[in-house]
């Protein structure tokens, strides 16, 4: 999990960066001013944004998810939740490193920072099993 959570950052942070500095510069050049406050402005914030992945990282980081016995099961800092398989609509990949599953009822639950998900959205709705047409 913590491969994931690095590589995640590491891949956000470079984009965060990069599209700031554009825009600090881009307005550095249409006022003419100079362009070095632009660089720290850019800098700053995305290290703020870093900051937050590793806040949210660290309140899911001990997070365990395991399908078993007709129930998607998550153990986290706040106990236990099972999730029946037969309310479970959908389970898409997002991001990378992130799997949203859909409930009937629209509630939307994510997975983050996993290893392998796309195996791990297909797991889940092999598990679930065919769609019911009521």
């Amino acid at each position: 999990m913590r491969r994931v959570f690095l590589r995640r950052v590491a891949i956000t942070a470079v984009i965060t960066f990069a599209a700031l500095t554009a825009v600090t510069v881009g307005f550095s050049l249409y006022f003419e001013l100079p362009t070095t406050w632009g660089f720290l402005v850019a800098l700053t914030l995305t290290f703020g944004f870093v900051l937050e992945d590793v806040t949210r990282w660290r309140s899911v980081r001990t997070d365990l998810w395991q399908v078993s016995d007709g129930m998607l099961i998550h153990d986290g800092d706040d106990g236990r939740a099972q999730i029946p398989l037969s309310e479970i609509v959908s389970a898409k990949t997002l991001f990378g490193s992130r799997v949203i599953v859909k409930l009937t009822s629209g509630q939307r639950i994510p997975m983050r920072y996993l290893p392998y998900p796309a195996a791990t959205a297909d797991q889940i709705m092999a598990a679930r099993g065919p769609a019911r047409t009521d």
